[in-house]
């Protein structure tokens, strides 16, 4: 089961990766599409993580593309996610990477500038009918496309309006709100409910809410493949994260510890015991059917107060990717060209995977999305106008930023350390993973 952390982060490790040194796409010996390198234009390679709803999808579009596309063979190997980088590390290392992987971006750096991943761009993916900003968050310097968005999501919040309502108190307005407003609510909740029930989730460990304020600031998560923020910010944050600790907006160190181990379907948010917490947008679907009268899907707060410096993005909520030294390279980028850019598999795969950023794919989905999906949609197009930059990727070794921050907070909140000590051991920690 996925629990509430692993769910907003996935922040994990992968090993293995000096392996792709010696399996660039000038290595001798192995190759993709079955790992001996004989070139069949027919036999294609499709790995991915996920859950049984998207193992079905991914299976059902695969079945779909067959049908008009008879000659090619493409063989499955689902995974989960726990396991799924070791294994992806491993054939990687022994020249045998799948021709198609589905990809996170924290770990797009380790592959692409290692040689693992084919230009799309320079394939000829067509990516004409994305939206604007949305195809650069696959782009790495010196490779080119290395991966294109196989959906688009942006950072929310999610209210339980039951939780609001038992309190008497109002949702606040998104465009407006600050940081502070943020607490006082939680903690106007947290006071007006019984005991147990708290107005937020402990947010410091979240990392794309700690990439949210560090935009604010005017700052990021990296700039030039290393830290790009200061120990100041990073205190401010830890400060902030004490804040709803010690004022009962949310819960005691060792509750919230406890409640991101949590099964999704059992976690406080889930269960009615607190009001807000935070999520990815293609994850609003999860939770909306968790809770009774659905989610409602906010903004996060901003520090001016204005919903226009809120330094939202587009984040893409995996790739799709190709092997630099698939044997079939061309059929493989055409598998490609459908998972993104046909309507018939749009309509198969939905937004479980995120809202596609093809915007005809989107339009021709979305009469036959729930209210659920929906949700989703409508909140990335609300945010649309709003949304700054792109952050740089995740350079080599920042997939475990999750993990440190995570290590550091926890530290603080139950003592061991002060928000300064926190915010320098994020830093020279980050440093170290960085390499």
């Amino acid at each position: 089961m996925i629990d509430r952390r692993t769910a907003l982060a996935l922040g994990l490790a992968v090993p293995g990766l000096a392996g792709l040194v010696a399996c660039g796409p000038n290595a001798s010996g192995g190759g993709s599409g079955g790992g001996d390198g004989d070139a069949d234009s027919g036999s294609l390679r499709l790995a991915w993580w996920g859950n049984p709803t998207r193992d079905e999808n991914t299976t059902e579009v695969v079945e779909a593309y067959k049908e008009s596309t008879p000659d090619v063979t493409i063989s499955l190997e689902p995974g989960e996610w726990s396991g799924y980088w070791d294994k992806l590390a491993t054939q990687t290392a022994g020249g045998d990477f799948p021709d198609i992987v589905q990809m996170d971006e924290k770990y797009l750096a380790e592959y692409g500038q290692r040689g693992a991943l084919l230009d799309l761009a320079g394939a000829g993916l067509d990516t004409a009918d994305f939206v604007e900003g949305s195809v650069e968050v696959g782009e790495l310097p010196e490779v080119g496309l290395a991966a294109i968005n196989a959906g688009l999501n942006a950072f929310a919040f999610l209210v339980n309006p039951v939780v609001f309502e038992e309190a008497g108190v109002e949702i606040p307005d998104d465009t407006t709100w600050t940081w502070d407003d943020l607490i006082d609510t939680a903690v106007k909740i947290t006071e007006n409910t019984p005991d147990g029930t708290y107005g937020m989730t402990q947010m410091g460990s979240v990392q794309g809410l700690f990439q949210v304020y560090l935009r604010q600031a005017g700052q990021d998560q990296y700039k030039d493949g290393a830290a790009g923020f200061d120990v100041d910010t990073a205190t401010k944050w830890f400060e902030w994260a004490k804040e709803i600790q010690d004022s009962e907006a949310g819960p005691s160190a060792s509750v919230s510890v406890e409640d991101s181990a949590q099964a999704m379907d059992q976690s406080l948010f889930a269960t009615g015991k607190v009001a807000m917490t935070v999520a990815w947008s293609n994850q609003v679907v999860a939770h909306d059917v968790l809770v009774p009268e659905g989610v409602t899907v906010l903004r996060p707060p901003s520090m001016t107060g204005s919903a226009a410096d809120a330094q939202l993005w587009y984040k893409a909520s995996m790739y799709w990717a190709v092997s630099a030294r698939s044997a079939n390279p061309e059929a493989a980028v055409a598998f490609v060209d459908f998972l993104v850019n046909s309507p018939e598999a749009g309509k198969i795969l939905s937004v479980e995977r995120g809202v596609p950023g093809n915007l005809a794919v989107r339009e021709a989905i979305v009469p036959d999305l729930d209210e659920a999906n929906l949700k989703a949609v409508e909140y990335l197009e609300a945010v649309e106008e709003e949304l700054g930059e792109a952050p740089e990727i995740t350079p080599q070794g920042g997939g475990q930023f999750e993990d440190i921050l995570t290590r550091a907070c926890e530290d603080m909140l139950f003592g061991t350390l002060t928000p300064a000590e926190a915010g320098q051991r994020v830093l020279d920690d980050l440093a170290g993973a960085l390499g």
